[in-house]
């Protein structure tokens, strides 16, 4: 993924500034309803960033970068209805 710059996103999105998103974050910040919808879009293959599990800690978890980077692709994608270049 390239590489995005933090301030790009801080008048639009809240993002913790930690390097590690719990899975309940991950979930608002990806715009999924539940954790539980996360967890079933992770198992189907259907998440666009990496989760993990730390071992000791129960949960998945992602990180922070990760979902910036994707957050920034996404907003700047034409498809985004909010997009700079979707506009005309």
């Amino acid at each position: 993924m390239p590489q995005v710059r933090k301030s790009a996103l801080a008048h639009c999105i809240y993002l913790p500034d930690r390097p590690i998103l719990s899975s309940a974050e991950t979930a608002r910040l990806l715009g999924f309803p539940t954790q539980d919808a996360l967890a079933k879009a992770r198992l189907r293959g259907r998440l666009q960033i990496p989760m993990f599990r730390i071992q000791g800690r129960r949960g998945w978890f992602a990180s922070t970068d990760d979902v910036r980077q994707w957050l920034q692709v996404s907003l700047e994608s034409p498809e985004y209805p909010g997009s700079r270049e979707g506009r005309t």
